[in-house]
């Protein structure tokens, strides 16, 4: 099932995971490294300076949850 999330939303929710659900919860965006055509999983250890407010390079945030 995905989700749409809005980009503050998405953030919170990639914060707050824990690490026992990352197999079945997943937040992933359109447009990391400039693919606006696939969805790419998004890791708060490594994404957290992401700018999720940036609509132009990252237009859409999703939950995948499985």
């Amino acid at each position: 099932m995905d989700i749409n999330l809005n980009p503050v939303l998405a953030k919170i929710i990639l914060k707050l995971i824990p690490y026992k659900l990352l197999n079945k919860v997943l937040v992933v965006c359109r447009g990391y490294n400039e693919d606006y055509e696939n969805f790419t999983e998004l890791v708060w250890e490594d994404d957290r300076h992401l700018d999720f407010y940036d609509k132009n390079s990252y237009p859409q945030f999703q939950l995948w949850v499985y």
